[in-house]
């Protein structure tokens, strides 16, 4: 038999520009980097559908953050990776840990040529750019890094 959650959300429709999950509509975004968009592997299912519908409402209330819990390996990453390869939404992404700082926040020492150069974070290219930033494991870094978030 069905599931009562199979019966009452439709997979995404993406027509017309728009994003279509359960109650959620949203416009599609027109990406000025597409390789930013993700794509991951995922193959829906009732439960699934339903989160991201839920998410797809939040951030159609402009709401500029989202927190996304539960175990380690249920698939958050890939939930928010879908929802944004939906919406053509690119994304930068941070992975958070016991040593970040403030200033790994906002730029990032690179190697270029045998010289150190400084390159703006991906916090700061979200910012720039009006991307989605996805921050992993914030409960790892220090409290006055997750504070500054």
């Amino acid at each position: 038999t069905d599931s009562p959650l199979a019966s009452e959300i439709s997979s995404p429709i993406v027509e017309s520009g728009m994003l279509t999950i359960g109650d959620a509509v949203a416009p599609l975004r027109t990406p000025e980097r597409p390789e930013l968009v993700p794509s991951p592997l995922f193959y829906d299912n009732p439960a699934h559908t339903k989160l991201m519908a839920d998410m797809l409402s939040t951030y159609m209330t402009g709401e500029k953050a989202m927190l996304v819990i539960g175990n380690q390996g249920v698939g958050k990453n890939k939930l928010v990776d879908r929802l944004l390869e939906l919406l053509s939404a690119e994304r930068e992404y941070v992975q958070l840990h016991r040593d970040t700082t403030l200033q790994s926040l906002t730029v990032l020492p690179l190697l270029d040529k045998g010289r150190v150069v400084y390159q703006d974070s991906p916090l700061v290219q979200a910012v720039e750019h009006g991307r989605i930033l996805v921050v992993d494991e914030a409960d790892k870094a220090p409290l006055e890094v997750v504070c500054l978030l």
